[in-house]
């Protein structure tokens, strides 16, 4: 797999594990950044996008119960382990926020509608900050 967002093939992966349900709210924010990528031809962002959520199926792929869920995935109450560069885990984090931020805009530029987007109990806000939060620890682990 290429390292999203790295400039070095060879920067160690940071395995994050979450629900199900966050890393499908993580899959298909993503896939809303490579579609606005694609048009506007920012190819950077549409294989960094690609290859994030590339890790997300290769784990899908990887898990027990990967046909028990809707469309092949595991069940959304389960767990799934995805191994990103931590320069991709911050580009997610930072599309989510970006995606709030659209939609605090009564999506303006999608055409979405969401009066509540942004606030701390909005969804996207949620798996940021639960993120962020496994981001900083892992920071702070020894090597």
């Amino acid at each position: 797999m290429t390292n999203p967002g790295a400039d070095n093939q060879e920067e160690d992966l940071l395995a994050l594990t979450m629900s199900v349900e966050d890393w499908l709210f993580i899959d298909g924010t993503i896939d809303n950044t490579v579609a606005i990528a694609a048009v506007d031809g920012a190819e950077t962002v549409v294989g960094q996008g690609h290859a994030i959520r590339a890790a997300g199926w290769a784990a899908t792929r990887a898990h027990p119960r990967n046909k028990d869920g809707w469309g092949g995935w595991p069940p959304t109450d389960d767990e799934i382990t995805v191994a990103l560069p931590p320069p991709a885990w911050r580009f997610v984090v930072d599309e989510l926020y970006r995606w709030e931020r659209v939609m605090a805009d009564d999506g303006a530029d999608v055409g979405a509608v969401s009066p509540d987007a942004g606030k701390p109990g909005t969804r996207g806000f949620a798996v940021a900050h639960r993120l962020v939060e496994r981001l900083s620890d892992a920071s702070r682990e020894p090597e």
